[in-house]
């Protein structure tokens, strides 16, 4: 190994307990380094390194109780930009403990030492990471810049080029092939791997290929021949999970997420995997405990979001809606009412002061929790409210809410409006986090039968009516408003039809002027956005005059 150079290299050194600071930096001082920035803290390490740029960051994984820790402080340099794709970052920690050293490995600083190490150790992990971060410099950028097609060529370049990283850059190359789709490509190169040795990460990938290509079982398969020779590789777990959940064996995927969380629980993103996974398995429990891991996780890191609040609620009324003991649907409603209070002093409110009203999202919520105690005609009439307020106050739907609003347009049949807000998301999903995403696929999921119903009934309702044959109409109208009650579109265009059928006869049917008495009454208690306001008063006049 070349002998590293550290008088040119600008060194940071961030850990919260200052005799072993002083010690990291006497030991990078002996190895020939001149310019050392030493803080006590992540968020002083994030100060510095917006103003300096580092060659080489040592950092402690724990930094103190309640504070940001290494993986939290590696994450958001790396998302912020603040260090150079020719940057080492080596994490140390004195904690040897499963799920620390998964989770570090996980988060893929360039080394992990475990307290205590000389400093032979220390100058060989840095010259071994300097060296290879230098000499693969233009690819990392690539790849941080995401010109993955690029990236492809460049590795393939360097494969050539520098032998001394063949294991390294393969292993890249496959994930750019993953980037890119290119799965037939990525089972080539490890294909080639595995027929002259059965490296562990090479077989690992293979079951991730399988997976993407769908192919369920070899990815099964492969990935539980991981686990036998390595009983903690994380990613074979969730590998398994998701192969199980996509060919719709959901016991089985639960199982395997759950053991991939139990060996590493810091992992954002797994824990949205189970509250997808243990959703699906009705373990609303399981999903409620994730949503406030997601949360808790989220509080000190870049991923703080008002997202996993807003998520972390809905999980809770999840379970109260899903809860069959009344008792504990009232605890859940309960834990909920608590959650918004603490959330008034939650920072991440203050992030999203364009996206977020914290009063219209209490009264969304608050509509939920009505029509999960069985109180669906008030909770309609208050969701209203709070439309009408987002229509007044945002000029587009403020996506930080659209989920709630989204699971209560479902609930209350409000189809026409939740594929509006469908359309929203879609556009934003930078803005939205995973769980989001799923809430759309399964909620529609599970009302597609009667969505399908209503807008069938609906559309040929419109139809009719439009050429004139107002019998037919009221019969299709009837038929969606049985299937929705409380849409008001079909509520009104059932008012409509019964007008043209009382003015058409001299004798009308009772049973229609009742009828349009009492959706005139509901139209009329019923807070309207301006479309619906608008229609209702253009035919007030002829109802007023028919029901008379």
């Amino acid at each position: 190994m070349e002998k590293l150079d550290y008088s040119d290299k600008r060194c940071l050194v961030v850990e919260d307990r200052r005799p072993f600071l002083m010690l990291l930096r006497g030991l990078l001082t002996s190895l020939g380094a001149k310019k050392i920035d030493t803080e006590l803290s992540a968020e002083a390490g994030l100060k510095a390194c917006k103003q300096h740029k580092y060659d080489v960051v040592v950092c402690d994984l724990h930094l103190g109780t309640n504070r940001k820790n290494g993986f939290e402080f590696l994450e958001e340099i790396r998302k912020c930009n603040l260090i150079r794709p020719s940057t080492v970052f080596i994490m140390i920690s004195g904690d040897s403990a499963r799920s620390m050293v998964l989770g570090s490995l996980e988060k893929q600083p360039d080394d992990y030492l475990i307290k205590p190490f000389s400093q032979a150790q220390l100058n060989a992990r840095i010259t071994r990471a300097t060296q290879r971060r230098t000499s693969l410099a233009a690819l990392y950028s690539q790849i941080d810049h995401q010109k993955y097609t690029l990236s492809i060529e460049t590795c393939k370049h360097f494969l050539e080029t520098e032998p001394r990283y063949t294991n390294h850059l393969l292993q890249l190359l496959v994930k750019l092939y993953w980037k890119t789709e290119k799965y037939d490509a990525a089972e080539n190169v490890l294909a080639k791997i595995l027929d002259e040795r059965a490296l562990h990460w090479a077989v690992c990938s293979m079951a991730k290929t399988y997976l993407l290509k769908k192919e369920f079982a070899k990815a099964i398969d492969l990935a539980k021949r991981v686990i036998e020779s390595s009983v903690n590789t994380v990613e074979a777990y969730d590998i398994i999970a998701d192969a199980y959940l996509q060919d719709n064996k959901k016991p089985e995927a639960l199982k395997y997420i759950l053991d991939a969380l139990e060996r590493s629980p810091l992992s954002i993103d797994r824990h949205f995997r189970v509250c997808e996974i243990a959703r699906e398995n009705g373990q609303y429990d399981l999903a409620m405990n994730s949503a406030k891991s997601i949360y808790e996780l989220s509080q000190r890191s870049v991923h703080k979001n008002i997202n996993h609040v807003c998520g972390y609620i809905r999980s809770v009324l999840d379970l109260a809606e899903n809860s069959e003991e009344k008792s504990a649907k009232n605890r859940y409603l309960q834990e909920t009412l608590l959650t918004i209070q603490r959330m008034q002093h939650d920072d991440s409110i203050n992030d999203n002061p364009d996206d977020f009203d914290f009063d219209i999202f209490q009264s969304v919520i608050h509509s939920r929790m009505l029509f999960i105690e069985g109180k669906q005609s008030e909770s309609k009439k208050s969701f209203e409210e709070t439309q009408i307020q987002i229509e007044r106050n945002f000029t587009e739907y403020p996506v930080a809410m659209a989920a709630d609003s989204l699971k209560l347009m479902i609930d209350l049949g409000d189809f026409e409006e939740a594929t509006k807000l469908i359309k929203v998301i879609r556009k934003n999903e930078a803005k939205v986090d995973q769980s989001i995403l799923y809430l759309i696929e399964s909620e529609m999921a599970n009302a597609s039968e009667v969505f399908q119903q209503y807008v069938k009934h609906n559309k040929t309702g419109v139809s009719l009516y439009s050429s004139g044959n107002y019998q037919q109409a009221y019969e299709e109208f009837s038929t969606a408003k049985k299937v929705c009650p409380l849409n008001i579109n079909v509520n009104l265009n059932l008012l409509q039809c019964l007008i043209k059928l009382i003015e058409k006869t001299n004798r009308p049917d009772a049973k229609h002027v009742t009828q349009a008495k009492e959706l005139y009454r509901f139209m009329n208690n019923m807070p309207l956005k301006d479309v619906h306001q608008t229609k209702f008063a253009n035919m007030r006049d002829d109802i007023e005059k028919v029901i008379k």
